[in-house]
């Protein structure tokens, strides 16, 4: 089913497709009433009857729209119409943060600081509101031609009403951004968020996530464990106190971060009007401590804590300003001093030991909850792995993580793994580990590792025999990455130079690299023979009051093909065409691709109107020929 030229409560009419996902569709839409363009996220229709799905569609747009601030993509309206649940966003031309840094690598620091501020100050409005987004990631925040941050799709937040939000034990997010809490299947909160942001500030300042692999699991495991590389590494334009409000933020205890979004905004503006400010050592110190995740402090080891019956009866000790000094007994020897000395060296080495071994297993609980190793030591039977090859990822992630009944005793995180390229749609899961069907021990994380696909880039071929032109098509098919092969043929019909047929025809799938050769028109054979005589001409009749009818020839009708163009600023546009007033061409067009369309009649020129999205782009006048 197609939406494509519906329109919604009377209002909104549906444009084009611009995405989707496992819950919904998005659509570009034309506000009739305001005459603004909108984006109208519609629930998917195989999901429009589950109470459900449409019970969390509407969290997410009442969550949304209750914010209202410039960082933050605006929600205009929600609504039902025949039984389509809708949301009516703000349209924003524009890209994703991702594609820029994609395009830019490392960006200058001052810049990188003014976008985080602007991600950090939507944040703050909606932690204000009591709403924990939990996705932070470059692919949310969409960046306007004017350098606007908008913070999108609040499709995973949750309402926070006493400032701390359980996610259960889902580690939700994406890997590369998640927080260690996240990963963890832990609590979270406002410095989730925050957390989050610190790491699209060091892509921005570095060109890199901190955290990388091959598999994501191993990536989940890294914000738990392991220590960034410094971001003056890899640029050592960052100011060094820009450096400590990065790790500070990524901070793994949570306690350690920035309380609010506003103590960041702050720190940022800071450094921003002075980059060279000093650091207080214990603030450098907690930082980098902190951050690494690995440094314990050991509490001190107090003489006095050791048992009495473990000293000699006479032994007096007296503390002074920075260490301890013996005061023994005239009749006490050297031995029994020495003595103990070892004593107390072994109870030091024994805690030593102790914490120790407490260090190894927090970090185990910690790296068997992600990986789903924990069922080997849990009770309470075997879980059955579900069977999620063959869906959308994204469904998946709905049905077995987001879904997840809140009183089980253990729920399911599915993570990416590689990417590969297929006949299957675009998202769709073609391998899981562990299997289907396969039995494990029960664990509160049971981490599924999936193989995506990415699709095979093929895509229609247009037809091009309505181009004149063979010049014109072979820019046309090369701008789509096609080659483009030539072979005239004679043609009594088609006019020299024009294309007579291809192949493959016009609607077969192909991909960058396939060759499409077009036979082109040499006009025709030969020309045809006279026999050196003029047609004799009728004569006229001078008496006759009626005029020869036979010499009134009829109009002959004149043409003249042009070229349409997509968008050069967009993804795609609707491109219509007006001649003397009259649509005569109405086609979604991609960027980088053409089309023509063939003008005719009977005058010498025409006069033609080119809309993109209903905006007028060019005017004027066409000669025909």
């Amino acid at each position: 089913m197609t939406l494509i030229g519906k329109v919604l409560a009377g209002r909104y009419e549906i444009i084009e497709k611009v995405g989707s996902g496992g819950m919904a569709v998005v659509y570009k839409a034309k506000c009739q009433l305001l005459n603004r363009f909108v984006a109208v996220k519609v629930l998917r229709p195989d999901l429009q009857n589950d109470s459900e799905f449409v019970r969390r569609f509407n969290v997410e747009a009442q969550a949304a729209a209750s914010l209202t601030h410039p960082n933050i993509v605006s929600i205009y309206d929600v609504g039902n119409d025949e039984g389509l649940h809708y949301i009516v966003m703000e349209y924003i031309e524009g890209k994703t943060l991702k594609e820029y840094i994609e395009e830019k690598f490392i960006l200058p620091w001052r810049e990188a600081v003014d976008y985080a501020v602007q991600i950090a100050k939507g944040l703050e409005q909606a932690h204000k509101n009591s709403i924990i987004h939990r996705d932070i990631k470059p692919h949310n925040i969409i960046m306007t031609a004017d350098g606007i941050m908008k913070v999108t799709d609040f499709g995973i937040a949750r309402a926070n009403v006493q400032a701390t939000v359980t996610c259960e034990d889902s580690a939700i997010g994406s890997v590369h951004y998640i927080s260690p809490e996240q990963a963890r299947g832990g609590y979270t909160d406002e410095r989730s968020d925050i957390y989050s942001l610190g790491v699209v500030l060091y892509e921005m300042l570095t060109g890199k996530v901190p955290f990388d692999s091959e598999r994501p699991v191993t990536v989940a495991i890294m914000h738990l464990q392991e220590k960034p590389v410094m971001p003056r590494e890899y640029n050592l334009s960052i100011p060094l106190a820009l450096e400590r409000i990065v790790l500070k933020a990524m901070s793994k205890e949570v306690s350690a971060r920035y309380k609010t979004a506003s103590e960041m905004i702050d720190e940022l503006l800071s450094v921003l009007h002075d980059p060279s400010r000093e650091i207080a050592p214990e603030e450098t110190e907690k930082a980098d401590s902190e951050n690494i995740g690995q440094t314990i402090v050991m509490p001190a080891v107090n003489i006095n804590d050791i048992k009495k019956e473990d000293a000699p009866k006479q032994e007096k000790t007296v503390e002074t300003n920075d260490r301890e000094e013996k005061e023994l007994p005239k009749n006490s020897s050297k031995k029994n001093a020495q003595a103990v000395d070892k004593k107390k060296e072994r109870k030091v080495i024994a805690f030593a030991i102790f914490s120790a071994i407490a260090l190894i297993l927090i970090i185990s609980a910690g790296f068997m909850s992600i990986t789903g190793m924990g069922g080997l030591f849990a009770s309470g039977g075997n879980v059955e792995i579900p069977e999620i090859e063959g869906m959308l990822y994204d469904e998946a992630i709905e049905k077995y993580v987001e879904n997840a009944d809140e009183n089980a005793e253990y729920t399911f995180n599915i993570i990416k793994g590689k990417t590969v390229e297929s006949d299957e749609e675009e998202g769709t899961i073609l391998a899981q580990d562990p299997a289907a069907g396969t039995k494990v021990k029960k664990s509160e994380v049971i981490v599924i590792t999936v193989e995506i696909s990415e699709g095979n880039n093929e895509f229609r071929l247009k037809n091009y025999t309505k181009y004149q032109d063979s010049r014109e098509v072979e820019i046309a098919v090369k701008d789509l990455g096609l080659e483009a092969e030539f072979i005239e043929e004679f043609s009594d019909d088609i006019p020299t130079g024009a294309i007579i047929k291809q192949e493959p025809q016009s609607g077969s799938f192909v991909k960058p690299g396939d060759v499409i050769t077009f036979y082109v028109s040499r006009g025709p054979e030969k020309e045809p023979e006279t026999n050196g005589q003029e047609d004799k001409k009728p004569e006229n009749n001078q008496n006759s009051d009626e005029p020869n009818q036979e010499q009134q020839p009829e109009p002959q009708k004149k043409s003249s093909m042009l070229t349409l163009y997509g968008p050069k600023d967009k993804a795609s546009a609707l491109v219509q065409v007006n001649v003397n007033g009259k649509n005569v061409y109405s086609e979604t067009l991609n960027k980088g691709e053409s089309d023509v369309v063939k003008l005719e009649g009977t005058s010498n020129s025409v006069e033609i109107e080119i809309f993109h999205d209903g905006v007028s782009q060019q005017k004027g006048t066409v000669r025909l020929h």
